[in-house]
């Protein structure tokens, strides 16, 4: 009886095993395509810009804050 028990266990590991290399082969396709549209260039122009945007932005705020400071 134990023998039997043994290789439902095995089989068992085997098949968490496997479920987790397709687990990790998935999440390792999904990182490489978000990678692969971050830089493309329609995406990359409009990040760029973004942070160029924000970047502008903070600066005023804190010139503002800085005309505001008593000196």
């Amino acid at each position: 009886m134990q023998a039997s028990q043994t290789t439902r266990i095995g089989d068992a590991g085997r098949d968490a095993a496997a479920d987790l290399e397709q687990s990790v082969a998935a999440t390792l396709r999904t990182i490489a395509a978000v990678q692969a549209e971050r830089v493309a260039p329609p995406v990359r122009s409009a990040r760029l810009t973004l942070a160029t945007l924000y970047g502008v932005s903070r600066l005023q705020r804190r010139l503002e804050r800085e005309r505001e400071l008593p000196g």
